[in-house]
């Protein structure tokens, strides 16, 4: 049978409806106001209130207790900490060993990457009396086996830091018995540290699982008995690859305190000393075809390079070269290191035993050589070594956007660029008549007089005439036909040491004249272009207005 509730007395309904308005604050159960109220009459203004009935006492004891049960189930959650939960925790830093660097001789590290031993030797210059000496560490770490002028001193210094004063975030257990748990037995990564005689007791730091969060590693190290959580940052500094640890700085800029040469110096800007001008730029490799060579022009004020294809030369285009050239007044920096003691089976699989661009700057006594394939082509990262260091390096297709031109992307618009004064003569031999003129030039005021078969001429109709010889800007083509020439003008120079220029405009079609200067095809211009010649030279000779093209 179903107990029935006993109604709740009339003066029970009377102490609630009293005591609703007044503020009752929780205090300590010792001197709890509910236990000792109960036991007397409580004075509310002037009216005596009746003591609550014990039923009703015993009810709201059982709510407070579950309210406090409730209040301290929730904090004891909070406050038992898991083992497998470090993301909760606060990030304290607990030292557990801290010593000397420079009382350390060697460390023999085991880890993901293989064996790296780091070793500690005297540095010479810490004891000379030059300014380079002031500051500087009286001991130089290195990776053994390795290049040295290849590798970050950055990277090994913080290694052998990172052994040295070694911190945790946190005590996993004091109990090494339980290291199993933590992958301590079969350990991720072992690191010797060998003191130098005298300086301490050798020690070594065991390196376990990563916690389930990944910030950080499970450690023991040599005569504690802790299992400590320290850091991934920590670990990683060392449990790495030699490939990072290398310097990613290919290519320092020139500057002239470092030439040889004083001869070199012409080379270098006088105010910055950086490296502005090259003896030439080579370019070779299935990507040009064949040898490009650039090289700066000192003779003409027009242009600023010329480029050299083997069969014949023309001018290059000043941007494209000085974009080359930024591999010098740039520097270089890779992206990542591929391998820093590539075999020849290594520099195959990077397609740098055949590489697809081989460049070498000159300048001077000095050379820089780059080889580069675009090996990962998903990336667009380069393969590269340089100046014959045993190195492969990744460096982004952004980095040597350079290399993407193609041969015809060093070309000057132009094709030819000479100042008319240059000459003492120009003969142009048109489809029905031969123009002859004849050019002194005026040194003291820069002006030049024109004859044409003893006839004076005037001047500025001849220049403007002639400027239709400087805008000749042809598209070049993989091949032309050997067809008939059409018009030829023949450059006398005033120099009398250099050979006379001819430029001819071989029909291809109704349309089509290729433009060939010296025995070179360079390229095909438009009809209208080689009327212009034709006509224009006839209205010099009848002083006839020309335009300017």
């Amino acid at each position: 049978m179903v107990p029935q509730k006993k109604p709740i007395e009339e003066t029970e309904i009377e102490v609630l409806e009293q005591t609703t308005d007044v503020e009752q604050p929780l205090q300590d159960t010792k001197n709890s106001t509910v236990l000792t109220e109960t036991n007397g009459m409580t004075k509310n203004g002037d009216k005596k209130v009746k003591p609550l009935s014990v039923r009703r006492f015993r009810t709201v004891i059982v709510l407070a207790v579950v309210v406090v049960a409730l209040i301290l189930g929730t904090v004891g959650v909070n406050l038992i900490p898991e083992k497998e939960d470090e993301s909760t925790t606060t990030t304290n830093t607990i030292s557990v060993k801290s010593a000397n660097t420079e009382n350390i001789e060697k460390i023999v590290v085991n880890g993901s990457y293989g064996e790296m031993t780091f070793t500690s030797k005297k540095n010479e210059a810490a004891d000379s009396d030059s300014s380079d000496s002031i500051g500087a560490a009286a001991y130089i770490w290195e990776l053994v086996g390795y290049d040295q002028t290849l590798i970050a001193s950055s990277s090994v210094n913080s290694a052998a830091d990172n052994l040295a004063t070694i911190y945790a975030t946190r005590i996993m257990e004091t109990d090494l018995s339980q290291k199993e748990l933590y992958g301590l037995n079969k350990p991720l990564v072992t690191a010797k540290v060998f003191m130098r005689e005298g300086k301490d007791e050798d020690y070594t730091l065991t390196v376990g699982d990563a916690s389930p969060d990944g910030s950080g590693y499970y450690a023991t190290i040599t005569g504690d008995n802790n299992i400590y959580l320290i850091s991934a940052g920590t670990v990683n500094n060392f449990n790495t690859s030699p490939e990072s640890m290398a310097n990613t700085v290919i290519l320092n800029t020139p500057n002239v305190e470092d030439i040889v040469k004083k001869s070199d110096k012409k080379y270098y800007d006088e105010e910055s000393g950086s490296l502005s001008s090259f003896e030439s730029i080579e370019l070779s490799g299935p990507k040009y075809g064949k040898k490009v060579v650039i090289t700066p022009v000192t003779d003409n004020e027009f242009v600023e390079y010329s480029i050299d294809l083997g069969d014949y030369s023309r001018y290059a285009d000043p941007d494209t070269v000085e974009d080359m050239f930024g591999i010098m007044t740039n520097g270089l920096v890779a992206i990542d290191t591929y391998d820093l003691t590539p075999t020849a089976a290594d520099i195959k699989k990077y397609g740098l035993e055949s590489p697809e661009l081989f460049i070498t700057i000159k300048y001077g006594s000095s050379s820089t050589h780059l080889k580069a394939t675009l090996y990962d082509k998903e990336q667009n990262y380069y393969a590269v070594m340089m100046d014959g260091r045993n190195a492969i390096y990744a460096v982004t297709a952004d980095a040597l956007a350079m290399l993407e031109y193609d041969v015809e992307d060093f070309y000057y618009q132009f094709v030819f660029q000479e100042f008319i004064y240059k000459f003492k003569n120009i003969t142009v031999e048109a489809p029905e008549k031969t123009y002859s003129f004849d050019i002194k030039h005026n040194t003291s005021d820069d002006t030049f007089t024109a004859t044409s078969y003893g006839k004076e001429i005037d001047d500025a109709l001849l220049s403007a005439y002639y400027q239709y010889f400087l805008t000749l800007a042809p598209e070049v083509k993989s091949s032309y036909t050997n067809g008939e020439t059409k018009l030829k003008a023949t450059m006398t120079y005033k120099n009398t040491a250099k050979g006379q220029t001819v430029l001819e405009l071989v029909k291809q079609t109704d349309r089509r004249y290729l433009v060939r200067i010296d025995g070179n095809d360079l390229g095909i211009v438009t009809s209208a272009e080689f009327d212009h010649l034709v006509v224009y030279a006839e209205y010099v000779m009848n002083n006839k207005g020309i335009p300017e093209p």
